[in-house]
Formats: C-alpha cells, sequence, structure tokens
C-alpha cells in the first residue's frame, strides 16, 4: 500500500500534506516509517478506507471515485494524518545524529535547540493537527457516505445503537468531534445494552430503533440518549488516554505546577466521571419512570372479588 511517492515526488507530497515542515524533505528517511503512520490512521477508521483511497490515489480503481472531488479531499485528509502520525515518531529522532560512535546532537556556534517544554508543546502540537485531519477524514466519508465507509467495519458499529452520528451525540454531549464519536462506538454499544436496553426493554426500544409510533418514541428518546452520551462519556473519561480526547470536550481547570500535572489530571478526571455518572443516574430513573407509565396505560383494575378459598379447617374470602 503507498500514500506517497508513486511517482518519485515523495518529499514534496509530504512538504505539501504537512504545510509546516522545510522544503527539503528527505523522503529515503521517512519511508520506513510510514507504514506506521498508516497504522496509526488504520486503527482509528479501518482498514476498509484506508485500502479503497490508497488505490485511488494509485490509480487502480474504477468504481465512480476516479476523478469525485470528495474523494480526492478524503485522500488528501488521509495523507496529512499519516503524514503527521509518521512526523511525530521521525521528529525527535532527526534531532540527533547517530554513528558508530553512539548519538549526538550538534548544534552550529549560533543555534541553540529549544527547551524540554518547547519541545513537548510542539509534539503536542502535531498529535493534536494528526487528531484534527483524522476528524476531517471522518467527517468527509460520513457526508459523502462512499460505500467503502458505510459498509465497513467500524461504521458498522453504529447498526443498533439509540445515537447514529456525531450530531446526534452532540445534541446531548457535545464533542465536536467524528473522529472521537467513531472512537466511542465500542462503549456507547457496551453502555446501550448493559444499562439502558434492560431498562428500555425490547419493545421500547425496538420502537425507538425502528422510529415508530412519533409520540411515545419522542418521549422516551430523550432521556434514553442522554443516558447513552452521559455514560459513554463517563467511561471514556475513566478509560481513553487523555491526548485521545479533544481539548474543550471536558471542563479540567488545574492550577497545580508542572510537576503534579499527573496527579491533578487524574483527580479532576475522576470529579468529572463521577459528575457525569450521578446525572446518568436521574435520567436512567426518569426513563425507569417513563417505562413504567406506559406499561400501565390501557391497564384497568378488576373490580371483582376473588372466590371462596377452601382450606382444610373451614374458608376464607
Amino acid at each position: 500500500m503507498k500514500l506517497f511517492n508513486i511517482r518519485a515526488e515523495g518529499g514534496s507530497e509530504i512538504v505539501t500534506a504537512i504545510g509546516l515542515i522545510s522544503s527539503d524533505v528527505d523522503f529515503s528517511k521517512w519511508e520506513p516509517v510510514l507504514p506506521l503512520g498508516i497504522r496509526d490512521v488504520t486503527a482509528i477508521i479501518g482498514p476498509e478506507p484506508v485500502n479503497a483511497l490508497a488505490a485511488l490515489y494509485a490509480g487502480d480503481i474504477d468504481d465512480g471515485l476516479e476523478g469525485s472531488p470528495g474523494a480526492v479531499k478524503a485522500l488528501k485528509y488521509l495523507q496529512q494524518a499519516v503524514a503527521l502520525f509518521t512526523w511525530l515518531k521521525i521528529i525527535p529522532t532527526l534531532d540527533a545524529q547517530h554513528d558508530s560512535t553512539g548519538r549526538q546532537r550538534r548544534l552550529g556556534e549560533n543555534e541553540k535547540g529549544l527547551t524540554a517544554i518547547q519541545e513537548f508543546k510542539d509534539e503536542h502540537n502535531i498529535l493534536r493537527l494528526a487528531y484534527e485531519a483524522t476528524d476531517a477524514l471522518i467527517e468527509i466519508l460520513d457526508r459523502e457516505a462512499f460505500p467503502f465507509w458505510v459498509e465497513s467495519r467500524k461504521y458498522n458499529l453504529r447498526k443498533g445503537l439509540l445515537i447514529q452520528n456525531k450530531e446526534e451525540f452532540d445534541e446531548y454531549y457535545h464533542i465536536g468531534s467524528h473522529r472521537l464519536f467513531v472512537t466511542l462506538l465500542p462503549i456507547m454499544r457496551e453502555v446501550q445494552g448493559a444499562q439502558v436496553a434492560p431498562v428500555l426493554g425490547r419493545k421500547y426500544l425496538s420502537m425507538l430503533l425502528a422510529g415508530e409510533n412519533p409520540e411515545i418514541s419522542g418521549m422516551l428518546k430523550e432521556p434514553a440518549g442522554r443516558a447513552v452520551a452521559l455514560l459513554t462519556m463517563q467511561k471514556a473519561i475513566e478509560r481513553l488516554p487523555v491526548e485521545v480526547i479533544p481539548e474543550g470536550v471536558v471542563q479540567i481547570q488545574q492550577s497545580q505546577p508542572v510537576n503534579s500535572r499527573l496527579r491533578a489530571e487524574q483527580s479532576a478526571r475522576a470529579a468529572v466521571a463521577a459528575s457525569l455518572g450521578a446525572d446518568a443516574k436521574k435520567y436512567i430513573e426518569n426513563l425507569q419512570d417513563m417505562v413504567a407509565q406506559l406499561d400501565a396505560v390501557g391497564e384497568t383494575p378488576d373490580p371483582t372479588m376473588p372466590g371462596p378459598i377452601v382450606h382444610s379447617k373451614g374458608m376464607s374470602f
């Protein structure tokens, strides 16, 4: 699989994809590491769209994608994401020179290296850009609904879920990220199956998924969807690495010094997760009350008295 250098112009293609790198890229240093960057993107969106867009790049595809503006844009975002993930792996090592005597770093007479905090900020920003490029890629895949995407395994994780896309999730909890939505799908399936579906029951869950009985669906969709979203975010904050969740999705304010950052982050995430769990519990309880009321509709009490009960020592009524 190739996403660069198909016409021996890999260096210029990388410069175009990233845009923040010098024009004298030595592609021979990138080529062995590019497959690892492809693996990073594939882990998020699955192999089907990556293979299809790589075939488009190689000119081996003839199912209507050739010349499609949406497909060309998707390919550019894929190349950008792969290049940024790869750059993140290469740039720390490019700062050093390696030879038979070991590893060293040579600076010119008037050159100064970055401080550790500057290097950290730079690499954090590269990672953020890589995720944003992946997010833009998934957004266009969703919008264009390419067959290789809507028939892929990652996309099919949405089947049977109460929340089908990022826009619907944003109605209950704003994440603003297509990439995060795809990442959350396994957790959403777990939450819906283990905590929300048992409350709804098969009857009402099927009704919501099929869009039947708008009156009942409209009554149950809000608390059910919000419970799924809040419980999903609770588990995501507890389980997912910090860098996977975009900045601003979870509000965490810290005033601690740098050496206490990790401990403060852990405490803050636990507090946010607990708050989400408490809010979700309220919606689950609300949903339980609504289901009980709906089940009671149409049931009329039986006014008849039961018949006599015969015992060995008499009779009771």
